[in-house]
């Protein structure tokens, strides 16, 4: 396995715009082995590598939203300490050290990745309370209950949204806020604006949480605190991905009897 750093990372120098397409090189003494962005067992596998080759990209999403979120927490005079935080697709645990380095004390981590849970407790130790690897959209019935007496009054989830994340997967973390409780997440920019265009979609998972936030919206479920559209990162092609930022407060859960979006959305 390839040491924490000793490494050298090179973009190709043609590539496309299409995101699970993205792909670079690692080269250690002479050897060079090509990684899929979007493969994350792979790269969270090797030390370092994640954080590195995204630092590379410019990706500023997990300060983004960590300093978006405490913003808003100073401007309704809400104690930073005071917020018991469920991140989900949690990752490497990038915005669980932002929101560690900002004052936040409760954090719990969730990821469907063995490797996500192994790569935070290695490269950010200490950031979280607990870190669970379960399945959101059929997670086992003790995590159901130790999550649910954890009395979470944020939910974050750091860019996962406009991909692969399925939206029932949300809807369960979210009913596991306490009502009043925060939520802090980014999308791409366009799944806000055009879910009337559904060909316009990179990802179906992107289209149906599209869906969802107007219906959360809509029906007073989410209220919407703050915006903010910044530079995501860069694609390995140098290409500038756009994203926002969106604070909100929960007000409600969602109902179990919702509307099946995604069936919805397809006819």
């Amino acid at each position: 396995m390839l040491s924490q750093f000793d490494y050298q990372i090179r973009f190709p120098e043609k590539s496309n715009d299409i995101r699970n397409q993205e792909y670079f090189y690692v080269v250690q003494n002479g050897h060079e082995s090509r990684y899929n962005l979007q493969h994350y067992k792979e790269v969270f596998a090797v030390p370092g590598l994640y954080n590195a080759v995204t630092s590379k990209l410019r990706y500023q999403s997990p300060e983004t939203i960590a300093m978006q979120l405490v913003t808003q927490l100073i401007k309704y005079k809400a104690a930073i300490d005071s917020l018991v935080v469920l991140d989900i697709a949690a990752g490497t645990g990038l915005i669980g050290k932002h929101l560690t380095s900002l004052g936040v004390k409760s954090i719990v981590g969730v990821d469907i990745i063995e490797e996500a849970a192994q790569a935070t407790q290695r490269d950010h130790p200490g950031a979280y309370e607990k870190y669970y690897v379960e399945d959101l959209t059929n997670i086992s019935f003790a995590a159901q209950k130790e999550l649910t007496d954890r009395g979470f009054n944020c939910l974050v989830c750091c860019s996962s949204l406009s991909c692969h994340f399925p939206i029932q997967g949300f809807i369960n973390a979210f009913n596991l806020i306490k009502n009043g409780g925060w939520i802090a997440f980014n999308v791409n920019t366009y799944i806000l604006e055009d879910t009337d265009s559904p060909d316009s979609f990179e990802y179906q998972k992107a289209a149906e949480f599209g869906q969802l936030y107007h219906h959360m919206v809509k029906t007073g479920i989410l209220e919407i605190t703050n915006k903010h559209y910044y530079l995501h990162r860069l694609l390995t092609n140098g290409k500038a991905l756009d994203y926002v930022s969106v604070t909100a407060r929960k007000r409600s859960n969602i109902s179990e009897g919702i509307v099946n979006l995604a069936d919805r959305f397809r006819n």
